[in-house]
Formats: C-alpha cells, structure tokens, sequence
C-alpha cells in the first residue's frame, strides 16, 4: 500500500481490473487508505477493495502483483508459503537484489513458491506522480514463460502505460535494480557540479 503499490492499484483498476489493495493491519499507509481512500499522490475509487487480510485479499486471484521493498520479498513470502498458493501468475514490481545472498528477485520468488505459480517481472522508468497526472510511459513485462509474458503485456496495456515485452529475465531485473544506482551516482555528481 505504499506509493508504488497504490499507483499500480489505481492503475490496474482504471484498465478494468478487480483490484484489492493489501496493506499490514499496522500499516500507517492502510489505515489512511481504510479512512480515506487516499494517500499524498492518489485516491482510489469505490472500485478498489481493500483488505488487511492477507489470505481473504488473495482468494480466488489469478493474478497476485507485489510491490514492496526489494529486502522484504523473503519475509513476505515466509507469510505466503502458509497458504499453499497453486497455479497462481505473481507479478514482481520492485527492483534489486537480496542484500545477503545476492538473489534475484524472481529466483527468491519462485524458491518459496509452489512450481505451477509462474513468475513476471514488471520494470521501466516510472514516477507516481507523472502517471496519476496523465503522463503516459512505456515499461517491460518480462517471464521465463512466454505465455505469461503475453497475457500480461495485454491485460495490463493502456493509454498510460504501452508494454513491451522483456526477452531477458536476467538483464531485466539486473538492469532495473543497477538503474537506481546509476542514478544515484549520477544525481551526486550534478549536485556536486561535476557533469
């Protein structure tokens, strides 16, 4: 329920989706949203379910999207790995490694769970506040499976966001999680007047 995941939220139910939001029951972020629906950037629609029930927001989804710090994906699929989720497509929506084992994210993933759950990685250049306000971007759905690849490529498509799709899992989620640093360095240098 963080700023990303709401904007996806946001996002995937202006395309038509059935969308439930999940946040932690402690979650400062979802208690905002239980009490208004919105955050500093965005508000959801009465479309949007919310839930603060992890199993009760998964029933019956085909589609599980995660966006949450790249160091808490393990942790968050220790909570998963209860519910026995089978023949499931879960979408990846962060960037990084695993800080202590040097992971990928879709190989901490498709470890915990169950080998008919298939995994995507969706990546790109994004900022909450351009898409909210109508600024469109284009941004990569990537798989090992290409089935899933295409499925998802059509499904989330949109006059906000045109996907193309990723024919390199690795490079992908390497290249997404390596971005950040670049610019990073790169923010530091135009802030020290060295570009």
């Amino acid at each position: 329920c963080g700023r990303w995941g709401s904007l996806i939220t946001w996002y995937l139910d202006r395309t038509g989706h059935h969308v439930t939001l999940y946040g932690r029951p402690d979650s400062a972020r979802m208690r905002r949203f239980l009490e208004t629906r919105s955050n500093d950037l965005l508000t959801l629609p009465d479309s949007v379910q919310l839930s603060t029930d992890l199993a009760s927001a998964l029933e019956g989804r085909e589609v599980i999207v995660i966006s949450i710090g790249a160091q808490g994906l393990r942790g968050l699929m220790e909570e998963l790995r209860p519910l026995a989720l089978r023949d499931r497509i879960v979408v990846l929506c962060m960037k990084g490694v695993e800080a202590d084992t040097g992971l990928r994210l879709s190989e901490i993933a498709g470890a915990a769970l169950d080998p008919s759950c298939r995994i995507a990685v969706w990546v790109g250049p994004g900022h909450v506040q351009e898409f909210y306000a109508g600024i469109p971007n284009c941004m990569v759905i990537d798989s090992a499976d290409g089935e899933v690849k295409r499925r998802l490529v059509n499904a989330f498509s949109g006059d906000l966001i045109r996907f193309y799709y990723g024919e390199d899992l690795l490079g992908s989620e390497i290249g997404a999680a390596s971005k950040n640093v670049i610019g990073i360095a790169a923010g530091m240098l135009d802030g020290m007047k060295l570009t």
